[in-house]
């Protein structure tokens, strides 16, 4: 798994820098609100904040980015289980030509999340990293021929987690705005 996560990420490497050397690259920042969800013992969200950034390339209607995210601190208290994830994904979208300025996209990403969770209970802890996969829905506002404003939803499944007896899966809720910077 990790040896085809390399590939993946080298040749989505050679693709972005492709771009970026054709003179359609862009870097960005975005944060958010994130409903962190465990599925299989609390099925319940819990809030929590998450900033990221990223580089990419653009090719006409489609961008290609490579993203890293941190998500703060999550304390499930019904299970007692506390939680620090971390995310390295490839992004891949289309923007849809609405206008000159207002350009939706949809898109999906593969890659991994990195994840530290401790079971109060057992004070057992666990930490690793599983296959990550997201789909994303958002809307680009071109604010100048180089800035744009970002504003979107993103699910993303984390995978499973075994800490102490709990078998634990975990997903997300993403609302994020940021800036993509073009050059």
């Amino acid at each position: 798994m990790r040896i085809q996560l390399f590939c993946l990420m080298f040749l989505f490497g050679l693709t972005i820098s492709s771009s970026v050397y054709a003179g359609n690259g862009y870097f960005g920042v975005r944060g958010g609100v994130s409903d962190l969800r465990e599925t299989d013992v609390a099925d319940k969200y819990k809030s929590a904040g998450f900033v990221s950034a990223y580089i990419g390339g653009q090719s006409g209607a489609f961008r290609a980015e490579a993203e890293y995210t941190a998500l703060s601190k999550v304390k499930f208290e019904s299970v007692q289980i506390d939680s620090q994830f971390q995310r390295l994904m490839a992004n891949g979208y289309v923007d849809l030509h609405v206008s000159r300025y207002v350009r939706p996209y949809f898109g999906a990403g593969i890659g991994s999340a990195f994840y530290s969770v401790h079971d109060k209970k057992s004070q057992n802890k666990s930490s690793g990293a599983n296959f990550a996969w997201n789909a994303t829905a958002g809307v680009g506002l071109k604010l100048t021929k180089n800035v744009t404003f970002d504003t979107g939803y993103r699910y993303t499944d984390m995978g499973d987690v075994s800490v102490g007896n709990q078998n634990l899966h975990f997903n997300t809720q993403e609302v994020y705005a940021g800036l993509r910077f073009s050059f």
